[in-house]
């Protein structure tokens, strides 16, 4: 990897930057750049070769963000992101799944938001949603409807394409969190690649390139952090994405996607 201009995009020497393992830790190159730390590698930039702990600014985000304050804590946040459990408890992936069952059992490839609104009615009543959860829901779907129009309107969603999934937000922590708990003393090599092995299969049995995994992690952004329908949780996932889609000193650019040759 290299360049003529400087990159924002931080990679170690003494990490992967080919191969298999590389490919996963670039899963989590949006967090490694918002934290200014390596995409590949724990030890911490600027500091001795060598080091590996956490900044203070690092160490405030892991506790506030996540709540990780220690290994099993770690731990347990890593686990839950590597299986998708985090997002798939979020009422707007509910809203994406009650889209994709109505598509899948018709010949349509899309869905305008008043038959989605609909499908996720005649769903809610059908599995004994509450009328909070229906509303929560339904008021999800729209905001998803737009947050996509904005995506393709940005050129990072094709016309007529739409997000699936938003387990890239889960991913992409799962990866950063391999490095960060390393950097915080929680983590071993041994669990850390037994963690990198399962996110790599998860990931390459989901996403196909790295382009359907940015639109994923730009619309998680908005959806579980921002407000309506254009806000600083998307500009900035959506610039990094961008960043991270274009810049020839990154990962996404040098490495195929995990399960990509």
């Amino acid at each position: 990897m290299t360049s003529g201009f400087a990159s924002p995009i931080l990679t170690s020497p003494n990490g992967p930057t080919r191969g298999p393992h590389a490919s996963v830790l670039a899963l989590g190159a949006p967090l490694a750049l918002g934290q200014n730390v390596f995409w590949n590698s724990p030890e911490r930039p600027g500091a001795a070769p060598g080091t590996v702990d956490a900044s203070v600014e690092e160490k405030l985000a892991l506790t506030r963000r996540w709540q990780i304050t220690s290994t099993d804590s770690w731990l347990s946040v890593t686990d839950r992101m590597i299986r998708g459990e985090h997002i798939r408890a979020h009422a707007a992936e509910a809203a994406l799944d009650v889209r994709d069952e109505v598509l899948e059992s018709s010949s349509s490839a899309y869905l305008d938001i008043d038959d989605w609104l609909r499908a996720t009615s005649t769903h809610a009543e059908r599995n004994g949603w509450d009328d909070d959860h229906t509303d929560l829901v339904m008021r999800l779907a729209v905001k998803a409807f737009h947050a996509e129009q904005q995506l393709a309107a940005d050129d990072m969603l094709p016309a007529g394409q739409r997000v699936v999934t938003m387990f890239a937000h889960d991913l992409a922590t799962a990866a950063y969190l391999t490095q960060a708990g390393a950097r915080m003393g929680y983590a071993d090599p041994a669990t850390v690649n037994q963690m990198i092995d399962a996110i790599g299969h998860n990931a390459a049995g989901v996403f196909s390139s790295w382009a359907s995994f940015a639109a994923s992690y730009a619309m998680a952004s908005t959806m579980l952090y921002g407000g309506y329908p254009v806000d600083e949780p998307y500009t900035g996932a959506v610039s990094a994405v961008r960043l991270l889609l274009s810049d020839p000193m990154s990962p996404w650019t040098n490495i195929g996607f995990p399960g990509q040759p």
